[in-house]
């Protein structure tokens, strides 16, 4: 009977994979798949995972064409990727309205932050506009972006052949995704433990300065060789959400996206810890 052979094969591999027991390799930087060896996992420190979320997928998918739920996740999902990609992270993966990257290393929150700062941005000026020009349609497609850090484990796991994903265990993959969804439309929400390594950077500080370049946007970082204006908070501190099993107390949202006129030049200070020069 189906039943019973499937309860047979489920006993055996637990028991085989008892007496493997389990094996913990330690590496530096993220790798492009899990070890396929048996009992062998792989431990990753200084992991940042960025997560971004399709906010309101679910509505979309009860209420609109299925051309046009097509349309978002297509335009949502390669643009993530080839954001992620060009910001050379080391894996991505993709979660049903979802997509999450991982930067190894010790620059990897601030990797992370220019990568999370450009999806935002992009959404809004560049797959969005594209997305409501292709269908007509009333609906909005935004992102919610989350940001945590810490180690991970990692093995590729199922069936021998097509069916063998990687799995990734830890806090960082999964706070990420809550805080993704904690995250407004079109916002970068980040854990206490990334905001902490922010505050403490001159590359990504609390507050961004209101110049008097000609610029009429608020400019992400400092700086600038133009006179300062004024001051206003870059990040906004929330009490987490409850019911999501969070081990922080506060998260801290991002709504800014680059300045159209010097965002290059402190996304490239961001992944390379150069100042910017006006």
């Amino acid at each position: 009977m189906l039943l019973d052979d499937v309860q047979a094969d489920v006993s055996s591999q637990l028991e085989d994979q008892s007496n493997l027991g389990v094996q913990i390799t330690r590496k530096n930087d993220v790798p492009e798949q899990g070890p396929t060896n048996r009992g062998v996992w792989f431990q990753i420190p200084n992991v940042t995972a960025v997560f971004a979320d399709l906010k309101g997928s679910t509505e979309l998918s009860s209420d609109e064409s299925p051309k046009i739920s097509a349309f978002a996740y297509t335009y949502f999902i390669r643009a993530m990727t080839l954001i992620l990609d060009r910001f050379s992270v080391g894996y991505v993966d993709i979660h049903g309205d979802g997509i999450f990257g991982l930067f190894s290393g010790s620059g990897s929150r601030f990797k992370a932050a220019a990568a999370a700062i450009t999806m935002r941005s992009l959404v809004e000026s560049e797959v969005a506009v594209q997305f409501e020009k292709d269908t007509s349609t009333d609906w909005k497609l935004t992102a919610g972006i989350g940001i945590d850090h810490g180690t991970l484990l990692v093995r590729r796991l199922g069936l021998r052949g097509t069916k063998e994903n990687e799995v990734w265990a830890g806090k960082p993959v999964n706070v990420a995704s809550k805080l993704s969804s904690a995250a407004g439309s079109n916002q970068v929400v980040v854990s206490n433990r990334v905001f902490n390594q922010y505050e403490k950077s001159s590359k990504l500080r609390r507050r961004v300065l209101i110049r008097s370049c000609g610029c009429d946007e608020e400019v992400e970082g400092d700086g600038l060789d133009a006179e300062v204006e004024d001051t206003v908070e870059l990040w906004e501190q929330e009490d987490a959400p409850e019911g999501m099993g969070l081990d922080f107390d506060k998260i801290h949202i991002l709504r800014s996206k680059w300045c159209s006129k010097h965002g290059s030049e402190f996304c490239e200070a961001l992944v390379t810890g150069k100042r910017p020069v006006a």
